[in-house]
């Protein structure tokens, strides 16, 4: 092989390393017990340049009347930024169903409602630890807010989220609400808009609440569990 075609196929791996490593792995975990009952949850979240795919298992089991409300799902979302549609999946059911963004964002329109909230910009008491502890694989600082220490947030400096997924979050919100990360502005406690929230607890009278991040890493390739199994059926409505 001349030295002009090792350069040729040199070139090529390293471009095609490149393209495969725009790939974000999100994995999140969160249990709370409240007067109703209790959640497990846990979630998948991959990011690519073209679009976002996330695998929710949620369990939740009611007491007294709230018994009848207990469920077990397995669900799941894919939006492409290339093709503009939305599939949601139903893992137990091995359903789905696909919709354009204008058919979502419709839906949306019409069945918005104001959740404008007040926001609090009172400062409680609140500590940081100086030095750095081991959280879930990850170097973090602990933020302790409240009297009775009710509100404990690690967060880490080390690990940060590639450009492009912060874009890409962007235009999710459009279309998905994601309630298992854990996200907010907490400048007003002197702490970096960008840090990675690491641990999350809350205890009080009306009851606990724990989330944990897992993986938060850059991977080269697309796992097969973040594809539609061939076997699932396209339905209208889930």
């Amino acid at each position: 092989m001349t030295f002009l075609k090792v350069k040729i196929l040199f070139i090529i791996l390293f471009t095609s390393t490149l393209f495969s490593q725009n790939n974000f792995l999100v994995e999140t975990s969160v249990s709370a017990s409240f007067k109703m009952g209790s959640m497990q949850s846990e979630s998948k979240i991959l990011y690519t340049e073209q679009g976002y795919f996330s695998k929710v298992k949620f369990a939740f089991k009611g007491k007294g009347v709230a018994r009848l409300m207990s469920r077990d799902m397995h669900n799941g979302t894919m939006i492409s930024f290339q093709d503009s549609t939305i599939k949601k999946i139903n893992f137990n059911k091995k359903k789905f169903t696909l919709n354009t963004f204008e058919e979502v964002l419709k839906k949306k329109k019409d069945n918005q409602i104001d959740d404008t909230l007040d926001k609090d910009n009172e400062i409680e008491k609140f500590s940081i630890s100086e030095f750095p502890e081991k959280i879930n694989g990850f170097e973090a600082y602990k933020l302790i807010i409240g009297e009775s220490n009710s509100t404990q947030i690690w967060f880490t400096k080390k690990s940060f989220e590639p450009a492009f997924v912060k874009k890409m979050k962007e235009q999710i919100d459009k279309f998905e609400n994601n309630w298992f990360e854990i996200s907010g502005n907490f400048s007003k406690y002197g702490i970096d808009e960008d840090v990675v929230i690491v641990k999350f607890i809350s205890n009080d009278n009306d009851g606990n609440f724990d989330f944990n991040l897992i993986t938060h890493k850059t991977i080269n390739t697309v796992p097969d569990n973040f594809k539609i199994p061939e076997n699932f059926k396209k339905v209208r409505k889930l």
